[in-house]
């Protein structure tokens, strides 16, 4: 098609269903030609080549999940110039596609011409594959999370990076990252910069390499958000800054960031720290319901006194093996920061307070809705209702607007970095 009002020599790409391109297949014979069209009728809805096993199996088990099946199809093809799967009939594609559904997509590399499989990625295709995968149970949860991991393919070739780095490590603040992530995603700052978020869904997952993406998103990330809470600062207190301290992730985590702001010529693109003090939830029948509280009034600062004013060994031990394992350069001092330090060093920079919002009105979430359900199933530590979980979205949107001038911010620090000249 054309590329209507495109400048001279520029290409415009257009995606569009690829059931109205049934000419490209019509010499195949009828039957392939068939299996490339869009289908409507009461049985079947859509077109064979890109439907999902449950288009064939039961099309009243659609679901988004087979919009994102559909598209990783698409995407396949594109890149590969070939389908995943056997599609030379109607009756082909529904036997390779719902036929075994536990054998898995092939990988799109060995698919792909030699010329285009050496630019294609591993992470890239290890999103194809999940996205292809036939049970639904198997494949992405939301369309966000396998976004996110398109984007992060981008990024893992230097093409992009994040505006934001949403830090939490403990289950008592799942439901304030998946809420600040979905309030502040994809949202606009004053000055123009799309807000590209990173929260890693894999953090809390048994089994997972929380490491690996945990790099790929802070070293990559403009601003990291560390949400500071009760849960978080309880175990921090139990180190005691001597050599059988264990090796704590959340502490890890903190001094990692740190490092990366105290040297400028670290190698990671972080530009900002901000802190956002997440107070407990109020409960039923007290003044501030169904608003989270004051950090510093409802006691969630209190482990802070027990902190200790010492360098906990094992932790810094393995904060110094990261660095060095990703060729991010530090100062020695960065490895002298004791445990109290690490957490005063964030009450001294600007921060965010989810609390003090009298005037708000508690946001709509769905009983229905995935972060709803979630509720339900798997309840947080401190317990908290829906109730509570709608007057929280309304503080984090209040936030948003702070978010965003700190994002603007870093975003003038890296290109005034980027215009300085490099001595040789």
């Amino acid at each position: 098609g054309g590329g209507g009002g495109a400048a001279e020599g520029s290409a415009e790409y257009k995606l569009i269903d690829l059931g109205t391109a049934v000419a490209v297949a019509a010499e195949e014979g009828e039957e392939a030609h068939l299996s490339m069209m869009t289908i409507t009728d009461l049985e079947f809805a859509g077109t064979p080549a890109y439907a999902p096993p449950e288009n064939f199996n039961n099309a009243k088990a659609m679901s988004y999940a087979s919009d994102l099946w559909s598209l990783a199809a698409t995407l396949f093809h594109l890149v590969s110039g070939q389908l995943p799967f056997e599609c030379s009939s109607v009756a082909a594609a529904a036997a390779s596609i719902a036929g075994d559904l536990d054998a898995p997509a092939p990988d799109v590399r060995d698919r792909a011409s030699e010329e285009a499989r050496a630019a294609i990625g591993n992470a890239f295709a290890q999103v194809l594959a999940k996205g292809l995968e036939k049970r639904v149970e198997r494949r992405y949860r939301t369309v966000d999370e396998m976004a996110t991991d398109l984007y992060g393919c981008l990024v893992a070739r230097g093409e992009g990076l994040y505006s934001a780095f949403i830090s939490y490590r403990v289950a008592s603040e799942k439901f304030h990252a998946a809420l600040l992530y979905e309030v502040l995603n994809n949202t606009i700052t004053p000055a123009g910069h799309r807000v590209i978020v990173y929260l890693d869904v894999k953090r809390l997952v048994k089994g997972q390499d929380w490491e690996q993406g945990f790099c790929l998103g802070l070293l990559n990330s403009l601003v990291a958000m560390p949400l500071l809470s009760l849960g978080m600062l309880e175990p921090l207190a139990e180190l005691t800054g001597g050599p059988d301290d264990r090796e704590d992730n959340v502490l890890k985590e903190l001094l990692i960031m740190q490092a990366l702001m105290d040297h400028e010529g670290s190698g990671g693109r972080l530009r900002s720290v901000y802190p956002i003090l997440v107070g407990a939830p109020t409960a039923p029948g007290t003044p501030g319901h169904p608003f989270s509280g004051n950090f510093f009034a409802d006691g969630s600062a209190a482990p802070v006194r027990r902190l200790a004013d010492r360098v906990s060994p094992p932790t810094m031990r393995a904060v110094a093996a990261f660095l060095d394992k990703n060729e991010v350069s530090y100062l020695d001092d960065s490895l002298r920061r004791t445990v109290a330090q690490s957490i005063k060093d964030l009450f001294a920079v600007q921060a965010a307070q989810l609390w003090g919002s009298p005037d708000l009105t508690p946001e709509d979430i769905a009983e229905d809705s995935e972060v709803a359900l979630r509720l339900a199933k798997e309840p947080p530590q401190p317990e908290m209702s829906l109730g509570q979980l709608r007057g929280l979205k309304a503080q984090i949107r209040a936030l948003v607007p702070g978010i965003h001038e700190v994002i603007d911010r870093a975003f003038l620090a890296m290109q005034a970095a980027a215009a300085e000249p490099r001595g040789g």
